[in-house]
């Protein structure tokens, strides 16, 4: 019987990275790793992450910021590079908007709305965060409090990117009617 790695071999890392930098272009690595990257990083660890030059990953970088995808974050030495979450927050209410009504934007904010209101009163608390984990839970209990939480910040999060998607379909129902 083998054991269970949850980690991958080096060699299996190595030879997956290899593919993603057979199969994919300079500028699509350069996208992934700036749209994964947590931290802002200089033009130069994305270029090895991405495995290209710096030179071109700084290329594509630029062209990304004009985008809006990317931003950059000057210090008084360097220029890094982050993902750029509001561009991220628009696409994905920008899609909604331009793949439901307004009726049924509002219908389903509605049943969010309800939803984050089932969660203040069970819990006691205007958000997931004002909410205390018991000190004498078990892991179990834990774990199930945190999922419940975790539900709850995906309803809020969803409230925020359907009031996002009103106010483009909105706007876009305004520019048609004129």
């Amino acid at each position: 019987m083998s054991s269970f790695d949850p980690s991958p071999s080096d060699t299996a890392l190595a030879a997956e990275h290899d593919e993603w930098r057979e199969t994919q272009d300079t500028r699509t690595r350069i996208r992934g790793v700036i749209t994964g990257t947590q931290e802002p990083a200089t033009a130069a660890v994305i270029a090895d992450r991405a495995g290209c030059s710096t030179n071109a990953a700084r290329k594509h970088l630029t062209d990304l910021v004009d985008l809006g995808v990317a931003r950059t974050v000057d210090d008084e030495t360097t220029v890094r590079y982050a993902r750029n979450d509001a561009y991220f927050r628009w696409r994905r209410a920008n899609e909604l908007a331009t793949t439901r009504t307004v009726e049924e934007l509002l219908d389903e904010l509605d049943e969010l709305e309800t939803r984050d209101t089932q969660f203040k009163t069970r819990f006691d608390a205007d958000a997931p965060s004002g909410v205390a984990l018991p000190d004498d839970a078990t892991h179990a209990e834990l774990e199930a409090r945190l999922q419940t939480l975790s539900e709850w910040q995906t309803v809020r999060d969803s409230m925020d990117r359907h009031r996002d998607a009103l106010r483009i379909a909105r706007q876009d129902d305004d520019r048609l009617a004129v």
